[in-house]
């Protein structure tokens, strides 16, 4: 964006050399679809080498050498043949711009919508990175839309607020979901989590304390329940429990309500009423969705609750 207000003079339009950054600046145009794409892979793959797709970054690296023998051009020789035919080049290839944004958007849509998977972790991280590819793909239409009305300047100039607007929107939805969900940009967050050794309050028994907290008022009950609720029933930093789960429960925050959830929901399966629906079970437990509850149970008990349910009750009566 600050590129394209300094190459079309909305701002320092009498400077020369700012708006000759702005040519530089707007190479970048060619480097984050690569980028968004790289971080779906990373999703997909968990773990990535960006120098194995250094072939992705190969239209930048040549909009970028276009556009700086472009400045060189003009501080030489501004009305020369050659300056008019390296330009000419350049915005020829510059239009190709939203065809790799929306080539790569539907590709990460593509990759992140095949990808079959019964981690929570990941169920939950794919239906937001689903939601942002389709939001970032209707943005570039409308910025490609803005670019191909040329006979209206005001309907373009619509177009490219909207862009823009949408554009902000879905950077504060980005960063807010980030700061929200930290687990769901790092595949190992736990051991990004530096221990602190001579921190007293991690130890066994305030760990101990945190388990029959969670036990006592039912917390794992809450489907909503975040970390920050547990650090504020305990009184702790998110950090401390973060730690403390990872030290004692060897598991993340998920992980480790998961398991008092599903712990529930076997007692529930196995009281003989068979009037108590498997839903009834999973919202009681503190699940929000059946496709969760059946996968999480299956992960950690080896088998769906409804077969659990049966086996029980073959078990108990024959």
């Amino acid at each position: 964006m600050l590129s394209n207000l300094i190459i079309t003079k909305s701002i320092f339009p009498e400077s020369s050399f700012v708006f000759y950054i702005g040519i530089i600046l707007n190479s970048f145009l060619f480097f984050y679809a690569p980028i968004l794409f790289l971080f779906t892979m990373s999703i997909i793959k968990e773990n990535i080498y960006v120098k194995k797709y250094w072939i992705h970054f190969i239209p930048f690296l040549m909009f970028l050498v276009m556009n700086i023998v472009l400045v060189s051009m003009f501080l030489i020789k501004k009305d020369s043949f050659l300056t008019s035919n390296v330009l000419w080049i350049r915005n020829s290839f510059d239009k190709l711009y939203f065809i790799q944004v929306i080539t790569y958007t539907l590709t990460s849509f593509w990759f992140i919508y095949r990808k079959k998977s019964e981690d929570l972790r990941f169920k939950k991280i794919a239906k937001w990175l689903k939601q942002t590819l389709i939001l970032f793909f209707v943005i570039w239409l409308v910025f490609l839309t803005s670019s191909l009305i040329t006979n209206s300047p005001e309907i373009a100039a619509t177009f490219t607020f909207i862009g823009v607007l949408l554009l902000l929107v879905l950077s504060n939805i980005t960063l807010f979901h980030l700061l929200n969900n930290p687990e769901f940009f790092y595949n190992n967050l736990t051991v990004k989590l530096r221990k602190e050794t001579t921190n007293l309050k991690i130890n066994k028994a305030v760990y101990d304390k945190l388990c029959d907290l969670v036990v006592e008022q039912k917390l794992y009950k809450k489907a909503d329940l975040k970390i920050s609720d547990l650090s504020e029933a305990l009184g702790e930093s998110a950090r401390n429990i973060s730690i403390l789960i990872n030290t004692f429960y060897k598991g993340n925050f998920y992980d480790f309500i998961n398991f008092y959830r599903i712990e529930e929901a076997k007692t529930l399966l196995k009281n003989g009423n068979d009037d108590m629906t498997i839903l009834t079970i999973l919202y009681e437990s503190g699940f929000n969705s059946k496709s969760v509850f059946n996968a999480v149970f299956k992960k950690m008990e080896g088998q769906t609750p409804s077969v659990y349910r049966k086996n029980h009750i073959t078990s108990q009566y024959g």
